[in-house]
Order: C-alpha cells, then structure tokens, then sequence
C-alpha cells in the first residue's frame, strides 16, 4: 500500500484541497486512487476525502457538477467530460498537467489508451461491421472508450445507432464484459487498461473473450481542479504527480495497476477529440478570447 498514516497541518494547501472524486471506478480500482490521494494528502500536510461516483464517467449536460458547487477539488474523469466542463461560459475546471501513462506497450509510455472491441470467442463476427444488427453494450454516455468511441467509428463508417439491432446502457466496463460472457450483448468497446486489469483478475475468462478490432490511440482519463483553486496549489499537485514513482517501492505500487507512472501532459493533448465532439455536437465550439 502507497504512503503512510495521513497528516494534518494547516498549510494553504492542505485547507484548500480536502476533497477528491473519481468517475473511473470499478473500472480502475479504487485503490489506485486511494493511493494517489494518499501521497498527495501527505505532501500537501493535509487530509483527503475521496469519493467514488459509478453512475457515470463525468458530469456532463443537466449533471451535477461536482466543481461548480464546491463539492470537489480535485477530479479523475473521461476526457469528454473535461472538454464539457472545460468549454462552459465559466469553466468549473482546469487541466492538471500530469497524466498517467499504462504499461500497454501499443502507448510507448505515452498518456494514451484504446478501445477493445470485445465480443465471445465462440462469436462468428471477425471484424466490426459483422456486428451491425446485434445488440451492443457501453458502459454510459460520457465514456470516451465505451460510448464515444463507438460514435467515432460508425461516423467513420457513415453509420449511425441504428447499425445495431439494439443499444444497452450496462452501467460499466466490467458489466459489459459480463453481458458478453452471459450473452446478453454481442459485443462492447472496453477501456484497453481496464481489460488489462480485468483479464488480471479473471484469467479463467479470458479464453472465453476474443478482441476483433483496437480503436486509438485516445487521448488518456484527464487530472482536473476546480478552476477556483490556487495555481499554487494546483502546480504543487502537479509536481507531487510526477515526482510519485521515483523510487522502487513506488514503481512497484504503479505496475500492480499496469500502470508505468506520471508524465507530463497539456490541453494539447485533447484537440483533436474536441475537435470531434464538436463537430458531432455534443460540445459548443471553444469560445474566442476577446
């Protein structure tokens, strides 16, 4: 287990960052993000609260915003989500540049990740289009691997969501790997670090799964503040960040979760998916600068 005992203190930072949430659990273990929280409460000489929010994978349209009202400092969200609450009138986040970067040799210890395509092994589908016509699962409507992916390719392909036969919201990655194998789903887009995880866990499963198609590269899960927090802190986050994995002990913490450590990321880093969601509409355009 990452860190000690928490301290208290009352530093600026600590009475500024209290409280943390993550979008990205079961699909990630929770105690990755413990952990994180963590070595940050422990530099920052404060406490961290952290929060788990299943439902989804990041406020989006007519959700709660958890940074808007105070009740978050710091957030692990899909990148859609970021882009959304990014690109509001007054933005309620801002981008930490710190970014996790998976042991997927495909990412070349870049912050990227991709989309599995999932289906049973027994299934006579060889490639994506055979799949038009069945029924098809994504965990919910802001994963970028899940659901947006799946956009992304039938936009490609001039298709829209009547490609399949029927859509099912399952709640998360792990339940549509679980709608596969029980057959009530053909198929699904799956994380590609939270397959990783999954097969880790579950190797006497993972004959029964085959992968037919990789989408990606994707840009990976944004670290966001809430915009009012102190730059001072925020930078202070960020190079706690990618300070963490500098000894042994540390690396070997990050490889339990696949995980090779923190590397340096920016807003750049998401242009192109903006660019996409845009043109989609599910985002507004970014507003000028005057």
């Amino acid at each position: 287990m990452l860190g000690s005992e928490v301290r208290t203190g009352r530093s600026e930072d600590s009475q500024s960052v209290a409280r943390a949430t993550t979008f990205l659990s079961p699909g990630l273990p929770e105690e990755l993000f413990q952990g994180i929280c963590r070595y940050l409460a422990k530099h920052l000489e404060g406490h961290i609260e952290l929060s788990l929010e299943a439902r989804h994978s990041g406020p989006m349209h007519g959700d709660v915003d958890p940074f808007r009202d105070g009740q978050a400092d710091i957030g692990f969200l899909c990148s859609p989500s970021y882009l959304y609450l990014r690109g509001l009138e007054r933005p309620s986040v801002r981008l930490i540049p710190a970014a996790f970067a998976f042991g997927d040799p495909r990412a070349k210890g870049q912050p990227v990740y991709f989309s599995e395509v999932v289906v049973l092994a027994s299934h006579p589908a060889r490639n994506f289009k055979d799949l038009a016509g069945g029924t098809w699962g994504y965990n919910d409507e802001c994963s970028l691997s899940g659901y947006f992916s799946t956009i992304f390719k039938l936009s490609e392909l001039n298709c829209d969501a009547e490609f399949f036969g029927r859509r099912v919201r399952t709640g998360s990655h792990e339940h549509s790997l679980e709608g596969i194998l029980n057959g009530s789903i053909h198929g699904a887009a799956i994380d590609s670090s939270v397959f990783a995880h999954w097969r880790e866990l579950h190797p006497d499963l993972v004959p029964r799964l085959r992968v037919i198609d990789s989408w990606g590269p994707f840009p990976i899960q944004p670290i966001v503040v809430r915009d009012t927090l102190s730059t001072s802190v925020s930078d202070h986050i960020t190079s706690c960040l990618l300070n963490l994995g500098s000894t042994p002990k540390e690396r070997e913490w990050f490889a339990s979760f696949g995980l090779e450590g923190f590397v340096p990321s920016s807003d750049e880093l998401y242009a192109e998916e903006r660019d996409t969601l845009v043109r989609l509409g599910v985002i507004a355009p970014p507003r000028k600068q005057p």
